[in-house]
């Protein structure tokens, strides 16, 4: 292993003594940093290259190194760093205490060199062990909710299952086609993936999860794998701010939404790449209510605008013809009503 490969133990020690022989039994195959205090330590652990690993010893000047633990733990820049108590206190309490505070070994001084090179090795691996399926998940959670991967990452799978009252958010481009036809496929790839990147954001700070994109559009749900305290005002305003974003970016393009809410039955299809889908008829709604929407607004059927008339201004486009469901009274939800 290269020098650059090695991992970094940060040893604190106030000895000079100890700080020595533990830097000898390491330095052929990690790199070290030393402190000898707890505020220093506290200080080189969230610097930007912050050690692999903390080898503490407990008795220090000032602050002694269960607090050093206990305020590494309660750092969120710090808190995964792995601590290794190396100390002269060998009571079973301090060893218990130690624990709690959250180390994940304990050695006693003096210590054996080889056990202690052997300790530290094992907790590097762990390590490079955690990274590694850390990165064999990203693609995962890139293309999946989180809930479903983390599901599959637990047991395999993503056990179907029917959810009610989901509201489904459907969005499409208006004349992406005609668009294509007269720009550049690399204009258009650039310019559609701006666009969905804007869309990602926006459903993410409303708390919905995108479930996928089809050509020009955009399908995300609220209610599904996370909880939402309203379904179908959150998937609503969030429809308002895509419309709205897509103006405020100047892509160049309307964007048209429906939102419906209902049941849904959600899983996991394909082997050689998952795609996880919803399906029922709240997603086919959502996506007619789409259809007939004007650029800038929500559309929703009569039925679904009762639910929340009191909350959004709304106009209603009358009784229109639905692909596969007949005609269907629609309401154009225009912007949140005014509060009193």
């Amino acid at each position: 292993m290269s020098v650059s490969d090695r991992k970094t133990i940060l040893i604190v020690d106030d000895t000079p003594t100890n700080i020595g022989i533990i830097s000898s039994v390491l330095k052929d195959s990690f790199r070290t940093k030393v402190a000898t205090n707890g505020e220093k330590a506290l200080v080189l652990a969230s610097a930007n290259d912050r050690p692999d690993l903390i080898l503490l010893d407990i008795t220090m000047p000032g602050m002694d190194g269960y607090e050093v633990c206990r305020r590494l733990k309660a750092n969120p820049v710090t808190s995964s760093i792995p601590v290794i108590f190396l100390t002269a206190k060998t009571e079973d309490e301090d060893e218990r205490q130690g624990f709690d505070v959250g180390a994940v070994d304990y050695v006693h001084k003096p210590f054996s060199a080889p056990i202690m090179l052997a300790r530290v090795a094992l907790q590097a691996a762990l390590q490079r062990a955690r990274e590694a399926q850390k990165q064999a998940d990203e693609p995962l959670h890139c293309l999946l909710p989180e809930a479903a991967a983390e599901e599959i990452r637990n047991i395999g799978t993503v056990i179907p299952r029917r959810y009610n009252d989901v509201a489904v958010l459907f969005c499409d481009v208006v004349n992406f086609t005609s668009y294509c036809d007269k720009h550049e496929p690399e204009e258009v790839v650039s310019r559609l993936d701006a666009l969905f990147v804007a869309f990602e954001r926006v459903a993410a700070a409303h708390g919905l999860e995108k479930i996928k994109t089809i050509g020009d559009a955009f399908m995300a749900a609220a209610g599904l794998l996370k909880t939402a305290n309203d379904p179908l005002q959150t998937a609503v305003l969030c429809g308002l701010q895509m419309a709205a974003t897509s103006i405020d970016a100047q892509l160049g393009w309307a964007v048209r939404v429906g939102v419906h809410i209902g049941p849904v039955v959600a899983g996991i299809v394909g082997q050689e790449r998952y795609q996880f889908d919803i399906w029922d008829d709240t997603v086919n709604i959502a996506a007619r209510m789409a259809s007939k929407a004007m650029p800038g607004a929500v559309a929703v059927t009569d039925e679904t605008w009762r639910q929340i008339k009191d909350r959004f201004e709304g106009e209603s486009l009358g009784d229109l013809e639905v692909k596969g469901k007949g005609i269907i009274r629609i309401v154009t939800v225009q912007a949140r009503a005014a509060q009193p």
